[in-house]
Formats: structure tokens, sequence, C-alpha cells
């Protein structure tokens, strides 16, 4: 039986790093240009996944003005922890309160891992919180594609590693783990520049930071969920 899913357009950024010591201004710059670029994309859901702050030390001025940046959107915005803000007891998170940007805002918390389902979009995003950035903490364990047949996306902050390879740091991800999925596209965090670590058909890439070049300019992902024509994934610069 043939599903009929519409075509979707997601923002997908991370490592955003508000708060930042050396350069708080220009991190709030970057998060500016991510709403900047979903507005004028017209993206149907903004993706966020990891490290949106830089650490527990974050200003309240600046958690208000990260709030007041996502409040600009309208669209399902769905924001992960990362290596910088993980859900450890003295959490950044304990201090912000995403509702004040508007119910449009979600946030995938739960360390066993969680959906969150969209049916307007037929689009459902999984995610697993990170608590504690370790070598035992896997980021895509324990999913599953949901039981709806929606377009099926995961949120994941880590460090990639190829099949063959193997490495002591934390929170991997391998390539065989991801070409094990089963989803239509993979938004991962972690890394600051703009990677295609797609496999066995699963589309997964890293975005770069929207306030660092990574190799030639800021940037975000624009990806396109088409049932005629698949996924596709533009690199958007930031201004």
């Amino acid at each position: 039986m043939s599903v009929d899913r519409p075509l979707i357009k997601l923002l997908h950024t991370s490592d955003v790093h508000i708060g930042d010591d050396y350069d708080p201004a220009r991190r709030m710059l970057g998060l500016t240009g991510v709403v900047e670029a979903a507005l004028d994309n017209k993206a149907d859901a903004v993706l966020i996944v990891g490290d949106l702050f830089d650490s527990a030390r974050v200003k309240d001025a600046e958690i208000q003005a990260t709030l007041e940046q996502l409040a600009r959107l309208t669209v399902p915005t769905i924001i992960t922890a990362g290596n910088h803000d993980c859900l450890d007891e003295g959490s950044i998170y304990n201090r912000v309160s995403f509702p004040d940007a508007g119910d449009h805002v979600h946030f995938l918390d739960d360390p066993d891992g969680q959906h969150l389902v969209l049916d307007e979009l037929r689009l459902a995003v999984w995610a697993r919180g990170l608590v504690d950035h370790h070598p035992g903490h896997k980021p895509v364990e324990g999913y599953a594609p949901h039981k709806e047949p929606h377009w099926q996306v995961v949120l994941a902050h880590g460090h990639y590693v190829a099949p063959e390879e193997t490495s002591e740091r934390s929170s991997l991800i391998n390539g065989l783990e991801i070409g094990e999925l089963g989803c239509n596209y993979l938004a991962l965090g972690h890394w600051h520049r703009f990677l295609d670590v797609s496999h066995n058909g699963v589309a997964a890439f890293y975005p770069g930071s929207p306030s660092e070049a990574g190799g030639t300019f800021p940037s975000a992902n624009l990806v396109t969920l088409d049932q005629a024509n698949g996924v596709s994934v533009k690199r958007i610069p930031l201004e």
C-alpha cells in the first residue's frame, strides 16, 4: 500500500553555542541567521541538534535573547541536548523555559529516547536526551521507526566513525549503525563542519556551526523530504 506523505522542508542546525565565553555576540548572530534562513526558505520545521548553549554558565540575558529568537519561528522547532549543554544535574536546561518561546518549541530530553509525532506534517522525529557525554553513550541506540508511516527523522549529537574504524571517543555513531536505522534522515550535531556521512540509503549529515566557517562559511542544512524524489540536502550559507 502506498503512503501519501507531503513534501516538507527542514532547516537543520547544531552547535550554536550561545554564551560562548570568547565571542558571545557572534554566537547570537549565528542563531539569528538560522531563524532568518528558516523564514526565508519557508521551512516546515527546524531541528537544533545539540549545543544550543555553550555551557551551564550562560547568562540569564542570553537565555532570554535565545527564547526571543526562537519565538520568531512559528513552525515546529525541535531541540535536543549536546555535550556542552547535556542534561546532568547542573544542566543549563534547569534554567530554560522553552514554553516561554511558544508551544511550537519541543525539547526532546528522554535519556531512553522519544518520538515527537507531527501528524500535520506526517513527520516523526526521534532523539535520546544526552545526560553524560562519555564512551558508553550511544546516541542512536534504541531507535526504531515510529509505527505511523510518516517521514522518519532522527536527531543525534555525537562523533561519527566509519564502519571499519574504532575509537575511544565519547558518543560514537558508527556508519554501520547509520545504515541500519531505516529512517529517512539522520540530523547530526557535534562536528563544526558540513559533512555527508550517509550509509546504506540513509541520508546522514552534519550541518556545520551557524557561527563558524566550517572550512568555507557558516551554514545550515535545508533538507527536502519528497515522496517523488527522495531526500535532498542543500547547504545554506548564513549571513
